[in-house]
């Protein structure tokens, strides 16, 4: 029976590993040993799989105006119920000035075996409906049909771009295996684009040959497409997402940026040039150069009304900052670019972050505060490469404020955050200072708060009614405290859950303090129960009532990129347990100490009296950002917390 068991595994693994292999990549071609196929064999426990995603960009100008045309083709296997996440896609594409990419073919099938034969489901167009994302942005979002366990889903589509400047970037890596990934690009000579491939130094396969169809021409110029052939296989999936900038900035992909281009008259224009042009280039502008002159003149006017002449100079800038703040609203673009006019966006009280955080440069300048503005890449956006002049790696402004001798970084666009706050999404290491020179000024920032919870508890167990009454009291600062203020403002039911641990009841109502005084830390209060867990005669308290963490976000072994916690995060835990008429303590947590360069972790328990035990602990980590070579320490050190914080207090009979 060993014998045959081991005989039917061996032969599930070839098969899987024949059908990896031998995967036919034309669209519409099935096989029933895909269908049949139970698992991938190189990560058995994932959810799908990439059988292949293969795209090609080429131009187009023989019938209009010039075009680049994306083709892209995908084919997905479910393995499970988790997988079926999957089969919904969204396909974004651009609107622009009035120009919009076009969709010219979208089709799919979805593919189940059944009773002996192949089943074929295709894609309903009613069921395809379009998004809109920001100002620009847009989405083809429709969901497959017919989904099972095991099901095979196709897709192919077709864009024609009126953007030539944007070639599409190309994502060999997913969060689940690919088995085969090919990005084709067909080249012209009127246009010269650098690509950067990130993740690697080695892709399976890479072609480089002339197009052998026709020969083409534009402006007496005659040619055949240069075609590159970029081939991955077998790509893991990219499975660790927690504590990283964004997944963008880890996973194996291909960047292109138009270098230079050969406009309608035959002359060449450079576009990837160096860093002085390129900030020349922005600061001349009429989104950023010239909207911030008109910002200047505007704030004049303004800060001679303020009364702040006699103060220090980083008081000016407070009071300055949070006029802003308070007297311009932010509409959620993020972007490097101004809106219009700064009169428009003071008639209205509202613009994007360009228009607020410029209008803050002009403002720190009318009163004799040097400031510029800083181009940055927000979190989810990406990481900037400072050896490549890239234009479109940036997409936010802030702005650089020198203050007596010190850089400080500024952001308008939140009220309720205090002076120097930057947004947790600005927080991405390093920013470009728009500001004339023979070399540019990288200015690497991270935020220097130290954001705290300070959690107190005062729990009376009640015997009768097998209740443990708490009195909570939750003071927070930084981030932390600007979470919870968010949460408050937009939602009082979304903050219950948030001030709450899941095992607590409210026995009245939530008291919070200085919602709107955030330079003071934010105030929570509130009177909760929960039931008495008694085991053997033993009653069990948790002296942090669930409010420490209670599970481990690195369940990986290894780990090839820096951990970011964002920002510098502390918590500190007081406990006071008092102990019911008949019980003694029974057992305590351990006490243990640990600091070092990139934790500090204290944990003590004491018994005051008969009566009363208490319970304090507290764990800081010391970095924004951790080296890839410390995830097992860090892994460590939150196994620490897990096993010492969630240790219960023990009471018996006497």
């Amino acid at each position: 029976m060993k014998k045959l068991f081991l005989f039917v595994l061996l032969f599930t693994i070839g098969v899987n590993q024949l059908i990896a292999q031998n995967l036919p990549h034309d669209f519409g071609q099935v096989t029933e040993d895909e269908l049949k196929m139970p698992y991938y064999d190189k990560d058995s426990l994932s959810e799908a799989l990439f059988l292949y995603d293969i795209g090609q960009s080429s131009f187009s100008f023989e019938d209009g105006p010039m075009r680049v045309i994306f083709e892209r083709r995908i084919k997905i296997k479910i393995f499970s119920k988790a997988g079926f996440k999957y089969s919904k896609i969204e396909i974004p594409f651009y609107e622009q000035d009035g120009k919009e990419e076009e969709f010219i073919e979208l089709e799919g099938n979805t593919y189940n075996f059944e009773n002996g034969k192949i089943r074929i489901t295709p894609l309903d167009s009613k069921n395809i409906f379009v998004e809109k994302k920001d100002n620009d942005l847009r989405y083809k979002k429709f969901a497959m049909p017919d989904i099972k366990e095991g099901s095979i889903i196709e897709i192919r589509f077709k864009i024609s771009s009126p953007y030539f400047f944007y070639f599409r970037r190309w994502d060999f890596q997913k969060p689940i295996p690919v088995v085969y990934s090919e990005y084709t690009t067909k080249m012209i000579p009127l246009f010269s684009y650098k690509y950067v491939l990130q993740g690697t130094n080695k892709l399976t396969d890479f072609k480089q040959f002339l197009d052998p169809g026709h020969e083409r021409s534009f402006n007496e110029i005659f040619w055949r497409d240069q075609v590159y052939v970029f081939i991955k296989k077998d790509i893991p999936a990219f499975k660790d997402e927690s504590f990283i900038t964004s997944i963008n900035d880890n996973i194996i992909r291909l960047d292109f940026q138009l270098a230079n281009y050969i406009n309608s008259f035959g002359v060449k224009v450079e576009i990837m040039t160096t860093w002085p042009n390129m900030i020349k280039k922005l600061l001349d502008s009429e989104s950023i150069g010239g909207y911030l002159k008109d910002c200047q003149d505007q704030a004049e006017k303004i800060v001679d009304t303020m009364n702040i002449e006699s103060k220090p100079t980083i008081e000016k800038a407070e009071k300055i900052e949070r006029f802003v703040k308070d007297n311009l609203k932010w509409d959620g673009s993020n972007t490097k670019f101004s809106s219009g006019k700064i009169k428009e966006v003071f008639k209205s009280r509202q613009g994007n972050s360009a228009d607020i955080n410029l209008f803050l440069i002009g403002m720190l300048r009318a009163k004799g505060i040097e400031a510029n503005p800083l181009l940055i890449s927000t979190r989810g956006y990406g990481k900037i490469k400072v050896d490549y002049p890239f234009e479109n790696s940036f997409n936010y402004l802030l702005v650089d404020a020198v203050i007596d001798g010190q850089h400080i970084i500024l952001d308008a666009t939140d009220p309720l955050s205090g002076f120097g706050m930057i947004p947790t999404r600005c927080l991405n290491d390093v920013g470009l200072v728009l500001k004339k020179g023979d070399e540019p000024e990288w200015i690497n920032f991270s935020s220097p708060i130290i954001s705290s919870i300070y959690y107190t508890f005062d729990f009376s167990p009640t015997i009768a009614s097998d209740a443990l009454t708490g009195k909570f009291k939750i003071l927070s600062s930084g981030y932390d405290a600007l979470n919870y203020r968010r949460k408050y403002i937009k939602s009082t039911s979304e903050f219950k859950a948030e001030a709450l641990s899941d095992n607590l009841t409210l026995v009245d109502s939530i008291q919070v303090d200085f919602l709107r005084l955030i330079d003071k830390p934010f105030s929570i209060k509130f009177n909760a129960n929960s039931e008495i867990e008694i085991v053997d005669g033993k009653m069990l308290i948790a002296p942090f009532a669930g409010y420490c963490i209670i599970e481990n976000p690195f369940k990986y072994n290894t780990r090839t990129y820096p951990i970011d916690m964002v920002y510098k995060k502390k918590r500190n835990y007081t406990s006071t347990i008092h102990i019911p008429e008949g019980y003694q303590l029974f057992s305590k947590p351990e006490n243990f100490s640990l600091d070092n360069d990139d934790v500090k972790i204290s944990l003590m328990a004491v018994c005051i009296n008969e009566n009363l035990v208490k319970v304090v602990g507290s764990y800081e980590f010391k970095k924004n950002v951790y080296d890839a070579s410390l995830y097992l320490d860090l892994k460590n050190y939150f196994k620490i917390l897990i096993d010492k914080f969630n240790t219960k207090v023990i009471l018996v009979k006497k």
